[in-house]
């Protein structure tokens, strides 16, 4: 059984700051595509994308899952949705929520640069640099956090959290 800490990590005002001086360093590099890891940055995408307002940009969704219902990944990364788009010569920018072991990350960036795109960058919300475990690090980063497991904003345990405005911090009862 879990429960979120008495305050927050990061707050809903940090992260809206935070998104405005994102979105301009992301403006500056130009992209054809975002493409959103499902679920946990279905939020910052959605808020990251209207500030970067760029008309003509494209977004699509993949999934990628190597935690299951547990606080604690799998291991083993399963990616679906690719299939379904076309990617080759474009500008991509991968969002995701969180970077910390790396191994979600890198078999992303693996996968994608085989479909022949003509560049790929990163973005997450959150990087755990004391958890990598693979050499595997985002061009754009939100927050640097410590290794603890973290809901809100998109980010869940089991399905839960997700809606709350805040980022907090998780802990085992």
């Amino acid at each position: 059984m879990y429960k979120i800490s008495n305050a927050p990590l990061i707050t809903a005002q940090q992260i809206e700051t935070r998104l405005d001086s994102l979105a301009l360093e992301i403006q500056a590099t130009g992209f054809d595509v975002i493409l959103s890891v499902l679920t946990g940055s279905y939020i910052f995408t959605a808020d990251l994308s209207r500030k970067i307002a760029t008309p003509d940009l494209e977004i699509a969704f993949i999934k990628a899952s190597s935690y299951g219902e547990s606080t604690v990944s799998k291991g083993t990364v399963h990616i679906s949705g690719l299939e379904k788009l076309d990617l080759k010569g474009k500008r991509i920018l991968l969002i995701d929520d969180i970077l910390d072991s790396g191994n979600t990350m890198k078999a992303l960036i693996e996968t994608l640069e085989k479909l022949e795109l003509a560049s790929l960058k990163t973005c997450v919300l959150l990087n755990k640099e004391s958890r990598r475990v693979v050499d595997c690090h985002a061009d754009f980063v939100g927050f640097e956090i410590e290794d603890k497991f973290v809901v809100g904003y998109g980010l869940d345990c089991a399905n839960k959290y997700r809606t709350l405005r805040d980022i907090w911090t998780l802990e085992e009862v």
